[in-house]
């Protein structure tokens, strides 16, 4: 298992959640990517993290409040570099294609709009179920919703689940299992020694987010984390 996750691509060297941060991770080496889902007002599945369009678009306004025409119109790109202008906002079908194409695993993180999380759980679900080939291994969902987690494992048996924690909670146990997860992925301030060998010894990977600094990557590998997201893929490189 490879031990660095690109976060949302390889998001401190491009603008994160486009295809062009995939590619650029993939040319660091990564085979393993994270990135958010969160639908559009006309309910299309796209690759984006926060619920406003400001900080990494040339857009304003709310995401889910937004069409997909306007999304795809997009400037993604030109706010971190001018070597990105033009970079889209991608659609969830975008990502599953390129993903195939390069044979590259991925953390899908469903990431709902207020309000619109049964509706962005349902389409994740559907794209996989209509555009994931069957002979590859499912992508690994996750989410800090609970009700998200609910309805993954409602649809699916088989499809691996991860419990994300912010902070920690102590009915992590019960929780992982209710939904039936394979991991617990960890806020970095929350990744001790101790609660690290207690997931583990409890049989789930032990995922961490999302580390940026080598020092600290080496000491939470230490401590038995199976990976660890970063912006910069090639950070133990």
């Amino acid at each position: 298992m490879q031990q660095i996750i690109g976060h949302r691509g390889a998001a401190g060297s491009s603008p994160e959640n486009t295809i062009a941060s995939f590619e650029k991770a993939y040319a660091l080496g990564c085979r393993f990517i994270e990135f958010d889902v969160m639908l559009s007002a006309d309910n299309e599945a796209f690759i984006f993290h926060d619920d406003t369009l400001e900080r990494t678009t040339n857009g304003q306004g709310n995401f889910g409040l937004s069409t997909r025409e306007y999304l795809q119109s997009l400037d993604a790109g030109s706010w971190f570099s001018k070597e990105y202008a033009g970079e889209k906002i991608p659609t969830l079908h975008d990502a599953i294609h390129w993903l195939v194409k390069r044979e590259v695993h991925a953390n899908i993180e469903i990431k709902p709009y207020p309000g619109f999380t049964i509706q962005t759980t349902r389409a994740v679900l559907e794209h996989i179920e209509r555009y994931w080939p069957k002979e590859k291994p499912l992508p690994l969902v996750s989410s800090f919703c609970h009700d998200a987690l609910a309805i993954c494992r409602e649809h699916s048996k088989e499809l691996p689940l991860g419990l994300l924690l912010d902070k920690w909670q102590d009915n992590w146990l019960l929780l992982a299992k209710e939904y039936r997860c394979t991991s617990v992925h960890l806020s970095r301030r929350i990744a001790t020694a101790s609660r690290v060998l207690e997931i583990k010894r409890q049989g789930y990977i032990v995922y961490v987010y999302t580390v940026n600094r080598e020092r600290l990557a080496l000491k939470l590998l230490s401590f038995g984390v199976d990976a660890l997201f970063s912006d910069y893929p090639d950070l133990l490189s």
